[in-house]
């Protein structure tokens, strides 16, 4: 676990996948209606909400940190379904993070991709419970 300031900074931001026709607005312990019809429709049980944006919560460059995206959404669209999305901070004092909903990655899969890419966390859930915040440093 970490010190609860960074605790805190996770549980106050919303992950935002950009469906089609949609933002999916996903909070950590809330019930995502939206989110549950996206797993049916993709027939998957299981997601993700995945960064590579800024290590272990170190602020990198604009440059480096869309390079390190880039290198995670090409290696996850061999294998899964992916919705673009960002990490924004209810309070605006930490940049928006580019990131990426995983569909259909098993929780497993998803804290080893985490860790490949130095996060401290990473928000997962299945269609029958509500998302989780796992830290996985």
């Amino acid at each position: 676990m970490t010190d609860n300031r960074l605790l805190e900074a996770y549980l106050n931001t919303t992950f935002v996948a950009f469906a089609p026709e949609t933002e999916i607005r996903i909070r950590v312990g809330e019930r995502n209606p939206f989110l549950e019809d996206l797993l049916a429709l993709h027939g998957v049980s299981t997601w993700a909400f995945i960064t590579a944006f800024n290590p272990a919560s170190v602020s990198l460059g604009s440059r480096e940190n869309e390079l390190r995206q880039n290198r995670l959404e090409v290696e996850l669209a061999k294998r899964y379904v992916l919705l673009p999305g960002l990490g924004k901070s209810d309070a605006g004092n930490w940049p928006a993070e580019r990131s990426v909903l995983v569909l259909g990655i098993a929780r497993d899969d998803a804290v080893r991709v985490g860790q490949r890419y130095g996060q401290n966390a990473i928000v997962v859930g299945a269609v029958t419970g509500l998302p989780e915040l796992l830290w996985i440093q």
